[in-house]
């Protein structure tokens, strides 16, 4: 298996998705071993989510490529790092 080496999660406040994707990437960085977790909020840094485009939230990266607009399961985390 590819290790996961970084997650990056562009999320914002008050939305029940951004906190359903945050309790799925602690899961994955857990069982995965990720080595940096980050977790950028739109309302502290609005030009950091424009530099990376995100314009909806909540957005995840995993190893510097886009992998999912909105939730997703620990299992399409793993396949989508197997790919990259």
């Amino acid at each position: 298996m590819k290790p996961i080496h970084e997650i990056l999660v562009f999320v914002e406040p008050e939305c029940v998705s951004c906190e359903r994707v945050l309790n799925t990437v602690k899961v994955v960085k857990r069982n995965f071993k990720v080595d940096h977790l980050i977790v950028i909020d739109r309302s502290s840094d609005p030009e950091y989510c424009l530099k990376f485009g995100v314009i909806i939230f909540p957005a995840t990266f995993i190893n510097g490529r886009l992998a999912f607009y909105g939730e997703f399961s620990v299992e399409e985390a793993q396949r989508f790092a197997q790919k990259v």
